[in-house]
């Protein structure tokens, strides 16, 4: 694979030099705690709702293009709503004994969801390092709006104990929201456990919640100065369970198709080749984010970006957004590529070969992202019978940040590492 032998390129800027991540403790407990990430069955992709979601979970405002393709002769394929699965339940009873935690993908890919237990019971929730609360549908809410969910039982936890006064509220830019109390319960994901951990429970959601069936809720491993509890902020899970752990951190290591794993506590070094690029995190506002201010296409020169040049990493979005100069710059080589205002994003036919991107992370280093990991899904045919793909890079629009979801993470093997913070970059093995 060219990615592996091209991870790594030293940018000619000033180089910065970031200390490699160094174990929190002189002993190590050799403990390490995996949770899987499972394709879901019955579930195909939708690009455009998956670009949806991510513009709404950042206030991104969706624009058209006058020159965009209107597409009249195109014809979609039928989507396919929902399904469930009994993977993840079947697993968890193991899943308590050996650590590791089945996932089951949701959309195919736009979303993974996994066992999380909360004062004994399992419910499935997504992992999310661009937020940072743990919320979850629970019998706090309307009778009605817990249909298709697993429910948080309250008073089936002896462990659980209301936070009198404390509430939140977390709010889109689609208009999904919600709102409820705070309590503090037991909880435990794939051997990790947590006890007092603030668990947010909603007493009204909206409908776009109410409709995802295939979760019930999320776990925020983004920093805790983000966290919408009020009057008092409460730390995430992550960073509760950080002295617990033999190292603060979080792994990914997702494949070509979405699947993988998470890791905590631990970096094995089994599963990257060549050295890691460890770049240092700002993590003021709340997001894994980093310097990201230069692209290349293909074998073509290093360029600047001249609008938008920082990236945050989130495992809660699926696509990559980068800033629109380089998504027009990167489409331009794609043959018969078209901005589509129907889709609100772009679209080529599945024929035509996608170049690599390379993307700056930090300020000494670019990774490069084969082409042939771009494209997102099939949509549909074309009126000459032609197979039209979405593609998995799309524009940030009006963001001032860049956010590469698992489009980009897929490619490489990533450390969330809390001390410094920092990160951590490299080809998977």
């Amino acid at each position: 694979m060219k990615f592996l032998s091209s991870f790594v390129v030293m940018l000619c800027l000033s180089y910065e030099t970031v200390a490699a991540p160094t174990p929190a403790r002189l002993q190590r407990k050799g403990t390490s705690y995996k949770v899987e990430r499972v394709r879901r069955e019955g579930f195909v992709a939708d690009g455009a709702s998956a670009l949806r979601k991510a513009y709404s979970k950042y206030g991104i405002t969706a624009s058209t293009k006058e020159s965009g393709a209107d597409l009249w002769d195109f014809e979609p394929y039928a989507t396919v709503k929902e399904a469930t699965s009994s993977s993840a339940a079947a697993s968890s009873a193991s899943a308590s004994q050996t650590g590791e935690v089945t996932a089951t993908s949701a959309d195919d890919g736009s979303e993974f969801v996994s066992p999380v237990i909360i004062g004994g019971q399992t419910i499935n929730m997504d992992f999310d390092t661009g937020s940072a609360d743990l919320w979850v549908f629970s019998s706090e809410l309307p009778s009605e709006d817990q249909e298709g969910h697993t429910i948080f039982e309250v008073s089936e936890s002896s462990t659980f104990e209301l936070l009198e006064g404390e509430t939140f509220e977390i709010s889109y830019g689609d208009g999904s929201s919600a709102a409820g109390v705070v309590g503090t319960d037991t909880v435990n994901i794939g051997g990790v456990t947590v006890t007092s951990q603030a668990v947010e429970l909603p007493t009204t959601i909206s409908a776009e919640f109410i409709e995802d069936t295939a979760s019930n809720g999320l776990v925020g491993f983004a920093f805790s100065n983000i966290n919408a509890v009020s009057p008092d902020q409460q730390k995430t899970f992550f960073a509760n369970a950080a002295d617990s752990m033999d190292e603060p951190v979080l792994t990914a290591q997702l494949t070509d198709d979405g699947t993988g794993e998470y890791e905590l506590g631990y970096i094995d070094t089994s599963k990257y080749t060549g050295e890691m690029a460890n770049i240092t995190i700002d993590s003021s506002n709340g997001y894994w984010e980093f310097a990201s201010a230069e692209y290349a296409i293909g074998s073509g020169d290093t360029q600047s970006i001249e609008d938008v040049q920082v990236a945050i990493a989130d495992t809660g979005t699926t696509l990559m957004l980068s800033s629109p100069d380089v998504v027009e710059a990167f489409y331009a080589e794609v043959d018969s590529a078209q901005y589509s205002n129907s889709y609100g994003g772009y679209v080529y036919p599945c024929s035509a070969t996608l170049p690599d991107l390379s993307v700056a992370v930090g300020s000494s280093h670019l990774v490069t992202i084969p082409g042939s990991l771009l494209t997102y899904c099939e949509i549909g045919t074309s009126s000459s019978g032609e197979t039209v793909c979405y593609g998995g890079l799309q524009s940030s629009g009006d963001s001032e940040i860049q956010i590469y979801g698992d489009i980009f993470l897929r490619s490489l093997f990533v450390v969330f590492d809390l001390r410094g913070p920092s990160m951590g970059f490299a080809a998977r093995a």
